[in-house]
């Protein structure tokens, strides 16, 4: 089988896997938002700063190890990958476990310890899941990867509704959580039972340790933004204000989050097969951001221009939020997915470090910016320093990528011309679209339907076009 072809069925299973895991999650969030208040989530996203943080810090890049390696299907040297794995998950659930109390006292409540504390959980489980899963995505051979995101994400959304109904709160999503983590690492085994050799092999501890030092920051930087929301936003306007920007977050970055991995997961093992061939690996990730870009546009330029309609519609007039703040998270989303098929080149290519420095800056530009504008405008500024930190990550990633492949800017500015006169057409079409429907006294669901509507059905054209440049 050629590589086009490995590389084609891979994103076939990703894409099914993706859509199936996120859509469940989104139906899921709509109906969780209805039987939980805003505060719920808030609290769920201020767990999450600390055990994000910690698995960040101690961050081991054994599945990229793995995908690199010329010894992936070797068992002793998975055996080794799981020893540092298990052992990791092991001391960081100790670690969250002693040190939940802190969250307590950061944000002022006296609930939030045992929460902490269920979701540290997850990272002993998820210390002893099957390495043989990163040695078949290697080979770009993803459907165990692929089953075992779908069967993370019914677990966990049927413990969260299920402890919603009971009346449990935020410790549901907490326990949706732990049983993401279950059913992973469980499902992981299944479906892959090789076997280990967990004796003691020093070659692949160096090889192991080597690649780590080379990846070392990089987890942690993309975790301290991410969990920027909880630790500024939680911490200056409460709760309830994270909770409603927590799903205005999940539900901009949707799209996102179903295309990114598959390019994350199926291009950089494709880019390391191809990193001695310039031509085609520049070939290739032109194709990619210029392919995700145009896919992710509709949806992006749609939800941006009905701003806080959408969450209101989907989730509830409560989780409408402040005007502005969907909008600057859409346009932050479309600069994320430019930015991140620039990540999976840098990782493929073996090159992590300009990675790390991407991340930084995006950090330091979000921070910065972030605190001020919070204190000043609340949840729209922060979204505003999100965003413009977003498009400094994607200009700083381009300009390193072109490098990398030997592109010019001229054909970086042709590749993202179509994506942009997408967007403007589909945000042109949406504003006079809702302007009709205002002049015509539509409100509620059906204006917001029917431009939603529109924005997926431009996808499926879009992505019918990518089909055939790809086959091209």
């Amino acid at each position: 089988m050629s590589l086009r072809q490995k590389t084609t069925r891979a994103a076939a299973w990703q894409f099914a896997a993706r859509l199936s895991d996120r859509g469940l999650r989104f139906a899921a969030s709509v109906v969780l938002a209805r039987m939980l208040a805003p505060e719920d989530f808030g609290a769920l996203a201020a767990v999450l700063v600390v055990s994000g943080m910690v698995e960040a810090i101690t961050y081991a890049g054994v599945d990229q190890a793995i995908a690199q390696s010329s010894r992936s299907a070797d068992p002793r040297f998975l055996g080794s990958a799981f020893r540092i794995l298990a052992i990791r998950g092991l001391l960081i659930s100790l670690g969250v476990f002693l040190a939940a109390p802190l969250v307590d006292w950061y944000y002022g409540r006296e609930d939030l310890t045992w929460l902490v504390r269920i979701v540290a959980l997850s990272s002993l489980v998820a210390g002893v899941a099957n390495p043989w899963i990163h040695s078949e995505r290697k080979e770009l051979r993803l459907q165990p990867f692929s089953i075992s995101i779908v069967a993370a994400g019914l677990a966990q959304i049927g413990v969260s509704i299920v402890g919603a109904w009971l009346g449990f709160g935020a410790m549901a999503l907490a326990l949706g959580t732990l049983a993401a983590s279950f059913a992973s690492t469980i499902t992981g085994w299944l479906l892959v039972p090789r076997k280990l050799d967990i004796s003691s092999d020093p070659e692949a501890m160096r090889e192991l340790r080597s690649f780590a030092g080379r990846a070392a920051g990089i987890p942690f930087l993309i975790a301290l933004f991410l969990q920027l929301p909880g630790l500024v936003l939680g911490r200056a306007t409460g709760l309830t204000e994270l909770g409603i920007f927590t799903l205005a977050q999940r539900l901009t970055s949707l799209p996102g989050e179903i295309a990114l991995p598959i390019f994350g997961s199926v291009l950089s093992p494709a880019y390391a097969q191809i990193r001695e061939d310039r031509e085609r690996l520049k070939r290739v990730w032109m194709l990619a951001v210029s392919g995700v870009a145009l896919l992710v546009a509709p949806a992006v330029a749609a939800v941006a221009v009905l701003d806080g309609r959408v969450p209101a519609v989907v989730y509830g007039d409560r989780y409408a939020g402040p005007a502005g703040v969907v909008a600057l998270l859409a346009v932050a989303s479309w600069f994320s997915v430019i930015a991140s098929c620039c990540g999976a080149l840098f990782w493929g290519v073996a090159r992590p470090d300009l990675d790390r420095v991407v991340m930084a800056i995006r950090l330091i530009v979000a921070l910065g910016v972030g605190v001020f504008a919070t204190a000043r405008w609340g949840a729209v500024g922060f979204a505003g320093a999100f965003a413009l930190a977003h498009a400094v990550s994607a200009g700083l990633s381009i300009h390193f990528a072109r490098r990398i492949v030997g592109a010019t800017w001229g054909s970086v500015a042709r590749a993202l011309a179509g994506p942009i006169g997408a967007a403007a057409l589909v945000a042109a079409v949406s504003h006079l679209a809702m302007r009709i429907a205002e002049s015509r006294g539509w409100v509620g669901v059906a204006p917001v339907a029917i431009v939603l509507a529109f924005a997926g059905w431009s996808m499926l054209v879009f992505a019918f076009r990518m089909r055939r440049s790809v086959r091209g």
